[in-house]
């Protein structure tokens, strides 16, 4: 897809290679799982989509910053450089126990560490507060790791957001 997107429809051609008029000026984002359990085999595919056009990638939900340090490193060790490739990370404040367990337990590439599970279950009725304060602490020690984040409010709880943004001030 992101090789049809950057180099047919941006060249203003259909995936047939036929005219569709004006070119496009789409950007093309990927996704990416800093979390893999094969991170190996994660950076090789994101390699491919960065061949292919990828202008910047959009992560799983990240609970930690180790999970990006580690994906960074790793990245570095496998190519002799940084990765350049633009990331914005996924950030989802926990709204409670069973939310944290729902996501850590159903959720395909979703990983809540044990430290963050128990301090959602500690909370009882503030959790939301507590993962409104977690996600607050993940950005600030992500600051120059990733180009940015986009947060994921749980159930519609858009107040969440905005006390995360609130939070970062």
């Amino acid at each position: 897809m992101i090789k049809l997107i950057k180099h047919q429809l941006n060249a203003g051609l259909d995936q047939a290679g036929n005219s569709i008029g004006e070119p496009t000026a789409f950007s093309a984002a990927c996704a990416l799982n800093m979390g893999a359990p094969d991170l190996d085999q994660e950076i090789r595919t994101l390699r491919k989509k960065i061949e292919c056009g990828a202008d910047f990638a959009l992560t799983q939900s990240v609970f930690e910053p180790t999970v990006v340090e580690r994906f960074l490193k790793r990245y570095e060790e496998l190519h002799s450089t940084a990765l350049t490739l633009p990331i914005l990370v996924g950030v989802l404040p926990l709204y409670g126990a069973r939310h944290a367990a729902f996501l850590h337990n159903e959720v395909p590439g979703i990983v809540i560490p044990d430290a963050v599970q128990m301090r959602i279950n500690a909370a009882g009725d503030t959790a939301p507060e507590v993962g409104i304060a977690l996600a607050v602490d993940l950005l600030k020690d992500l600051r120059g790791m990733v180009q940015g984040a986009y947060l994921i409010p749980p159930f519609a709880r858009y107040d969440m957001a905005a006390a995360i943004v609130d939070g970062l001030r």
